[in-house]
């Protein structure tokens, strides 16, 4: 499970690591000019002679003085920049001018820290899920029907407002008034699809998710609870920006995972932040699994959307 303090630390170092290799690139061509230029030295010498006496001329009252030294050393310095200028040597060219790559301004995270840490979760998920190939723009409504079925519900019409929901979700998305979802529906529908969709627009627009199927989520708050593995992984999970927890119903439910799953929804909606759960199952069925508590948080706290139509992998593959 990919957390919001792995991503940020992630962030710092590859930022870190950008900077010190700019840094010893100009040191190893900045020794290099002072090899083949013994002028630099002495230009070095004698500013270091005139700035041990500016002090006690400025102190002397001598102004003449002053400012004859004074412009001694912008000479100086011109010569220098000169220099190292025919010799290649120019300053660090920041990607960030704000923060100068330290990632830090004023004691609080610089916004090109939280865009890299963007570029991390996205670059984390891919080795995971097909966050690539998961966009509002390939979701094929062809392979939703157009007809009818006999209870009178319409699978593409059905489907192209579930689209439509997704799109102004990610579109309108914040952390403190975004609503929570609950999509509902068989394997191979396009749950994790407009899901991953979603959490892909989430995180352009600067915001970190957590994005785990639910075996994994309660495995990894298991692991941290009773063997101390993955310090903070809890409070992350009630507190990050968006969760997403898939395929729910498709772990071992104990009661240790019951407890944990009526917790996290409880607390997430008491602190308004949004949610958003993949199930196979039905309403009922999750009833029956997790208890009436829960499924009552989903029905009257969730935008529950059931998605209709015929298993989309299996109609690609016959296709081929």
């Amino acid at each position: 499970m990919i957390t919001k303090e792995m991503t940020y630390k992630k962030a710092f170092e590859q930022k870190t690591l950008r900077l010190k290799e700019k840094q010893n690139m100009r040191e190893q061509m900045l020794r290099a000019a002072y090899i083949s230029n013994g002028r630099l030295s002495e230009i070095d010498s004698e500013l270091s002679k005139i700035g041990a006496e500016l002090a006690i001329t400025a102190l002397s009252g001598n102004t003449a003085r002053l400012e004859q030294m004074q412009k001694l050393s912008l000479a100086l310095t011109s010569e220098k920049t000169e220099i190292l200028k025919n010799a290649d040597v120019r300053d660090i060219e920041y990607e960030c001018d704000i923060c100068k790559d330290t990632g830090y301004v004023g004691g609080k995270i610089c916004e090109c820290i939280k865009r890299e840490a963007a570029g991390v979760m996205s670059a984390e998920l891919s080795l995971k899920m097909p966050l690539g190939q998961s966009g509002f723009g390939n979701f094929d409504l062809k392979y939703y029907s157009d007809k009818e079925a006999k209870n009178g519900e319409n699978p593409r019409r059905r489907m192209t407002s579930i689209l439509k929901l997704c799109r102004e979700y990610a579109i309108g998305f914040n952390e403190k008034t975004t609503k929570n979802l609950l999509f509902l529906g068989g394997t191979g529908l396009g749950k994790t699809h407009l899901t991953l969709a979603i959490v892909k627009e989430v995180i352009a627009k600067g915001y970190l998710p957590i994005y785990a199927s639910a075996e994994n989520l309660f495995t990894s708050i298991e692991a941290e609870k009773f063997d101390g593995e993955g310090k903070g992984v809890y409070q992350q999970v009630l507190n990050c920006d968006l969760l997403v927890i898939d395929d729910l119903g498709a772990e071992m439910t104990t009661a240790f995972t019951k407890s944990v799953l009526y917790n996290v929804v409880n607390t997430r909606l008491l602190s308004g932040k949004p949610t958003i759960i993949n199930t196979n199952l039905t309403m009922k069925e999750i009833e029956a699994k997790y208890t009436p508590r829960i499924s009552s948080r989903f029905i009257g706290e969730y935008d529950c959307n059931k998605f209709l139509g015929e298993d989309i992998r299996q109609q690609k593959l016959l296709e081929k």
